[in-house]
């Protein structure tokens, strides 16, 4: 992708590029639609086809209407946005990190609440020899 589109990239955030998929940012739809169909065309040049039935694009302008055409097929509106295969449920996100927190202070509380473990560690640096030989 990189090297048969370098001209039709803008920085980042406009225009994100991960393995096969493209995200392509726009202020307004118009804008969108000729970016998508100047892709669209780089692709052909070189014997590569855009999936119009797997693209779809996303507005926080919940009251725009009217929709994007590329080469005459319109293209699905979503109010979710996938992110490398999630389902885009915000809230399954949330829980996982929440609870690999939770797993991490779990597994640093036997070291942090241990009364043994002395405030400070001797000068020497020998203090594992020293735990271990208790």
């Amino acid at each position: 992708m990189d090297a048969i589109t370098p001209d039709l990239h803008k920085p980042v955030p406009w225009t994100l590029l991960y393995a096969e998929d493209v995200i392509l940012t726009c202020e307004d739809k118009d804008e969108l639609e000729r970016q998508v169909q100047a892709w669209c065309d780089r692709l052909a040049m070189f014997g590569l086809k855009l999936n119009v039935k797997k693209t779809e694009y996303l507005t926080t302008d919940v009251n725009e209407s009217g929709s994007i055409r590329i080469d005459g097929t319109e293209l699905a509106r979503t109010s979710v946005f996938k992110y490398l295969g999630s389902d885009g449920n915000l809230m399954v996100e949330v829980i996982s990190r929440v609870s690999a927190a939770w797993c991490k202070w779990r597994s640093l509380t036997g070291v942090l609440c241990d009364r043994k473990i002395p405030e400070r560690l001797p000068e020497s640096g020998d203090y594992t020899q020293q735990r271990l030989s208790r």
